[in-house]
């Protein structure tokens, strides 16, 4: 028997499902009137009319209240702020002419010209309708010609114009090359200092020897 059972083949399409013969209990639908433990639904506060409403006032009322068009500075464009009251600390707010945007965009008044006003040639140029004053070059109305015709540069010799020529123009001679300075030794040195000693003391006895204190002392001193 026991051959048997391990001899015991089943085919597979015999083979039954994992859950076949498994049965479940029908579950009974009980109605919430049979139960004794029923809480009644509490009333809603707010109707559909009620919401409908609330949102048409709320977008109705956004659509009423439309932006205050701004209005632009001339000098600047620049949207000018509203007036605001002062604050907790009592400092006022600057006003727009005050920013740094609009004084930059005012029109500038520029120093008056550096030229000499008694000069002829001044004078004779303002009679023709020239004005030092315009910042403006020589020349016709939209054809004015640059104000500053020789453009300085920055020179870093020390030679000046007209350098090698005299006063008639003709050229100088050349300059000798400068004399080197020779370095003494310790013998030459301690020889010169005792030339300039003896130097010294003839220089005093020049200027400063008296003959009749000499004549007194004698000549030995």
């Amino acid at each position: 028997m026991a051959s048997e059972d391990e001899d015991y083949f089943l085919p597979p399409e015999a083979v039954r499902p994992f859950s076949s013969g498994v049965r479940r209990k029908r579950v009974q639908f009980v109605r919430s009137s049979d139960l004794d433990t029923t809480t009644a639904p509490t009333p809603s506060s707010s109707s559909g009319t009620s919401i409908a409403d609330k949102y048409l006032s709320i977008v109705m009322s956004q659509q009423s209240m439309a932006p205050a068009a701004s209005e632009f500075c001339d000098v600047c464009n620049l949207p000018l702020p509203q007036q605001a009251p002062a604050d907790a600390t009592g400092k006022k707010t600057l006003p727009h002419e005050a920013s740094l945007a609009h004084q930059i965009c005012l029109a500038h008044s520029h120093p008056p010209s550096h030229l000499d006003r008694t000069r002829s040639g001044l004078r004779y140029l303002s009679t023709y309708g020239w004005d030092p004053d315009s910042r403006l070059g020589l020349g016709a109305s939209g054809r004015e010609g640059i104000r500053e015709p020789i453009k300085p540069r920055v020179k870093h010799g020390t030679a000046g114009l007209g350098t090698g020529i005299d006063q008639d123009g003709d050229p100088l001679p050349p300059r000798p090359p400068p004399v080197k300075v020779q370095k003494l030794n310790s013998k030459q040195v301690r020889k010169k200092a005792a030339e300039d000693k003896k130097r010294a003391e003839r220089v005093r006895k020049a200027f400063y020897q008296n003959d009749e204190v000499l004549k007194y002392l004698g000549d030995g001193v």
